[in-house]
């Protein structure tokens, strides 16, 4: 059954990898329209977040309106934009069009998405773990137990290891600094 485990670990590592590659290719490259939004009406929402000891309330945004690209030539109406904070009607804001969608230039964070494949490789290094020792089930061995099952353990381990902790670190960095 920990076989299973670190396979369904592989599947969904290569996976969210798989969709979140070209998003980042495409914050890097800098891709889309760049234009401009002339906001006719914000909206403001409140989000609840619910907590196990308390409750907390963030103040959404979003505004539509007339975007045009930079260069002419198109032009979209009614387009809803998530901002940042509330503008007034008649106000010109940056936007970006990628793809079907429109975000602010400052939305487009790849710092966010590099750490998602940061964490995929975490997950592929315990993914792999998981295939070759079978930890990870309930009645399963355990983590020493299993570590001793690895195979060419003098090798395998620490290049596991070094994977997962470099993924992990990598992941943190990318969602905190970038």
């Amino acid at each position: 059954m920990g076989r299973l485990v670190g396979l369904g670990l592989l599947l969904a590592a290569v996976v969210v990898a798989v969709v979140t590659i070209p998003e980042l290719r495409s914050e890097l490259a800098g891709e889309g329209t760049e234009g401009t939004l002339t906001v006719s009406s914000c909206d403001t929402h409140m989000k609840t977040h619910y907590g196990t000891h308390r409750r907390s309330t963030e103040l959404k945004f979003s505004c539509t309106g007339s975007w045009s690209a930079q260069e002419g030539g198109t032009t979209y109406e009614d387009v809803a934009v998530a901002t940042t904070s509330r503008f007034e009607t008649g106000a010109k804001i940056p936007v970006v069009q990628v793809d079907d969608t429109f975000e602010q230039p400052q939305d487009r964070d790849p710092g966010d998405d590099a750490a998602i494949l940061a964490f995929c490789l975490s997950l592929l290094a315990f993914g792999v773990y998981c295939l070759l020792t079978g930890f990870g089930t309930r009645n399963g061995p355990g983590f020493t137990a299993s570590w001793q099952r690895l195979p060419a353990r003098a090798a395998t381990g620490p290049v596991l290891g070094g994977l997962f902790t470099v993924g992990a670190l990598a992941a943190l960095v990318c969602a905190l600094v970038l």
